[in-house]
């Protein structure tokens, strides 16, 4: 740890626009040590705000000024960095988001490194070199197993198309290369959310590699003009800095299999890897050769990772047009049945959503049988349908198959909680956090260790939760689920007036989904605020929320008993609102 003498202060310069960046990168520079001075809006006229400033810069260490198009705008932001240059302040820019400094920015900040807001490590590190003194237990960087495996991780591909409107095929192809690569048994390859991040990084390849715990580096670039595409790709030997491999491919979305077939060939021959005839197989299976389904398929599956009702419902029409164009094209029945049963979780309680699911996953068990993903998918629909005990058989025959399903993992913790098993729950949650540290993961680990977990566990995991939902925002700021979820864990990082704030803020907003709107009465409630709670839920319904069996086992978080008598009322009358949803012919 840091001890407080070994520290200077740390002045925080930002534009009121950014304040709630500015606050809370404050209160996490604090967590691990630092002291910082940051003006929350106390300071009154401007004789207070030039002395209380001056005296502030004066005695800072360090100047870190947030970058965004709301400081660049700023008179008073220059004018503290200005400040801070004359006297000769470390300055550290951290970047909220991409700019094009004007005049008076670019001198004063003219060579100095610059991080990201959402690389938490790299500001850290940052700020101990510019200190002169190193936390090793703080920040602990990742190092190379003493194993035989060949770590390699496959950083976001750039889309350099025209109208940079191709970010669904840029990703499908770091996607399709983490899959198959990772299907090889003697690669480790880090996963698609321990990568994202690095879009557009600014570090050094040995730094990236250093911290994913790789020594070997994939990167990329796509470009598609109508069917045309190039793609550009490369392998790093990242600690001797020497490029291993680099091809360019041209070619129309019909060749883009040949692309996959020829890189992941070329990469292990490159690493002097000879594949087993079952690996061979791997890397040459797409799944389907109709290039218009797989273009289908990529952009169902970038709609799906938004998590909200619309883009739920836009991955499945994709999938379904997919599956239409090559009925043997195995992984876009099993992505509509996944979509089926989370959309009948989260937006509606109509069977015909768990009967369509049932269908199409019948559809993939006839072609490839019971694989580990047909497992997971099939012990969703058995814990939808109210059948715990044969819901948990086929998950964990899943997690049998692949010890790295996470997502099985995930699953299992919500059927043990369901049925109160709390410390099952908590366990499952916590190795899925394991394998994979995403903010689905961690929110659902913390919501039942908030309650049935020691408070000192839950606020040192919700504390290393917080970048990770940041760096995920940085990347997916639409995310409105992430969004309240993030209010969540600074609730239980007990920074309850920053999660507060948050949160009354994403209250005022009028296009959260049912679901968002109803996690972030959760929040209010938990904050001793049950009529802010009773009011979300009441407009959380309006806007579709279906999931009533959540709705009461919340019931016995509720304290006072007129609060629980109005919570009754309203669930009563979801049910019937339910009711008249099933005996309609559609949903």
């Amino acid at each position: 740890m840091f001890s407080r003498h070994a520290m200077a202060e740390v002045f925080i310069s930002y534009s009121k626009s950014d304040r709630t960046h500015a606050l809370d990168l404050a209160s996490e520079l604090r967590a691990h040590g630092f002291s910082v001075w940051i003006d929350q809006g106390s300071i009154g006229g401007a004789k207070n705000w030039a002395t209380e400033i001056v005296e502030a810069i004066d005695s800072c260490s360090t100047f870190v000024c947030l970058l965004s198009s709301h400081s660049l705008a700023s008179h008073n932001v220059a004018k503290e960095l200005h400040l801070a240059s004359e006297k000769q302040k470390n300055i550290l820019p951290v970047i909220i988001e991409k700019v094009k400094l004007p005049s008076n920015f670019e001198y004063p900040l003219a060579g100095l490194q610059r991080v990201y807001y959402d690389d938490r490590p790299a500001i850290f590190q940052a700020l101990e070199l510019l200190h002169g003194v190193v936390a090793t237990e703080l920040l602990p960087t990742a190092s190379l197993p003493e194993d035989d495996s060949i770590r390699i991780a496959v950083l976001p591909f750039d889309d350099l198309s025209p109208q940079h409107d191709n970010q669904w095929f840029a990703d499908g192809m770091m996607d399709e290369l983490i899959s198959t690569l990772g299907g090889i048994e003697s690669m480790k390859i880090p996963s698609r959310s321990d990568v994202l991040h690095y879009r557009d990084h600014l570090k050094k390849s040995h730094d990236v590699a250093t911290e994913l715990g790789v020594r070997y580096l994939i990167e990329g670039a796509v470009r598609k003009s109508g069917e045309k595409i190039r793609i550009n790709a490369s392998l790093t030997d990242a600690f001797r800095g020497e490029q291993l491999w680099t091809n360019k491919f041209d070619g129309t979305f019909e060749d883009v299999f040949t692309f996959q077939e020829s890189v992941a060939i070329s990469i292990t021959a490159a690493l002097r890897l000879k594949l087993t005839a079952q690996e061979k197989e791997k890397v040459e299976e797409h799944g389907t050769q109709n290039a218009e389904a797989y273009e289908l398929y990529l952009k169902g599956r970038h709609e799906q990772y938004y998590n909200s009702k619309e883009s739920y419902l836009r991955a499945l029409d994709l999938y379904e047009q997919a599956a239409a164009l090559d009925p043997a094209f195995a992984r876009a029945y099993i992505n509509i049945a996944s979509v089926c049963c989370v959309y009948y979780r989260e937006y509606s309680k109509n069977p015909q959503w768990l009967r369509r699911a049932e269908k199409s996953l019948a559809v993939a068990e006839g072609m490839i049988g019971p694989a580990a993903i047909t497992l997971r998918v099939r012990g969703m629909i058995a814990w939808m349908n109210g059948d715990n005990s044969s819901a948990l058989a086929f998950l964990l025959r899943a997690t049998e198959l692949d010890s790295k399903d996470y997502r099985s993992l995930n699953i299992l913790g919500n059927i043990y909680l369901s049925v109160a098993n709390f410390s099952e729950a908590i366990d499952s949650f916590q190795r899925a956090v394991d394998i994979e540290e995403n903010t689905q993961a961690y929110f659902n680990l913390l919501a039942p260790l908030s309650q049935h977990g020691a408070a000192a566990r839950t606020k040192a995991t919700a504390l290393k939760a917080l970048p990770v939902f940041d760096r995920y925002l940085f990347r997916e700021p639409n995310d409105q689920s992430a969004e309240v979820s993030r209010a969540f864990v600074l609730f239980w990082a007990g920074q309850t007036k920053e999660a507060m704030g948050a949160a009354e803020t994403l209250a005022r907003r009028d296009d959260l989904s049912g679901q968002a709107l109803y996690n972030l009465g959760c929040l209010f409630n938990s904050a001793g605020q049950p009529q802010s709670f009773l009011a979300l839920v009441r407009r959380a319904i309006r806007k579709g929320y279906r999931s009533i069996g959540q709705a009461r086992q919340n019931m016995t978080d509720i304290e006072d008993p007129e609060c629980l008598c109005e919570f009754q009322s309203i669930l009563n009358g979801l049910e019937e609102i339910i009711e008249r949803e099933n005996a309609a012919p559609s949903d």
